[in-house]
């Protein structure tokens, strides 16, 4: 991943998270390809020469927006993994869509990013950290779940949280779909436990 300059002294620290903020923003209504470095530093109203001081291509600031949110869900994946030990695999589920929801609500940029082309070796493991804490979480339920159910389903809970993103602008449908994904979700567990 590009590393930016990181500021030094608060003011400058606060520039770069008006911008990010604006990239983020912007991402999300206009997409990647359509934003502008100029257009971002307008929205966070810096000068683009403050913009290109701290972010020297447009998907080195996509970057640190995509690390800064990555890091966010980690620390939340890790919250829900202290307080959810010993609970039945559909009440993990349940709280994990949760988690997942409210994050993707307040970090829309997120789920965009995360396709973008380009050097995918970052991403990857990122990836590959959000799965990680994801199977622990079922590993740790009762009755706890094989390695490798665990592990299928770190990796299509979060493809299922994305399915309501596509569906802006219609928060009763996007809600509605993102309820019936964890009602499927919940029965499959309950029928899998059961059968065990």
């Amino acid at each position: 991943m590009a590393n930016p300059r990181a500021p030094q002294q608060k003011r400058g620290r606060e520039r770069v998270a008006a911008l990010m903020a604006s990239a983020a923003l912007l991402f999300v209504e206009k997409g990647f390809d359509a934003t502008t470095m100029t257009e971002i530093a307008a929205r966070a109203g810096a000068a683009i020469g403050t913009l290109y001081l701290f972010f020297p291509t447009k998907e080195a600031l996509a970057e640190a927006i995509l690390a800064e949110h990555a890091e966010a869900l980690s620390a939340q994946l890790e919250a829900l993994r202290e307080r959810a030990s010993g609970l039945a695999p559909a009440a993990i589920a349940d709280a994990l869509f949760d988690v997942l929801g409210d994050f993707l609500a307040t970090h829309p940029a997120y789920s965009a990013l995360l396709d973008l082309p380009g050097d995918d070796g970052w991403r990857r493991t990122m990836r590959t950290t959000r799965r990680g804490q994801i199977a622990a979480l079922f590993a740790q339920a009762d009755p706890p779940l094989p390695a490798g159910q665990a592990e299928r389903l770190a990796v299509i809970v979060p493809q299922l949280m994305r399915i309501p993103l596509a569906l802006v602008g219609e928060k009763r449908l996007r809600d509605g779909v993102l309820e019936e994904l964890r009602l499927m979700l919940a029965r499959h567990l309950q029928v899998v436990t059961s059968s065990s």
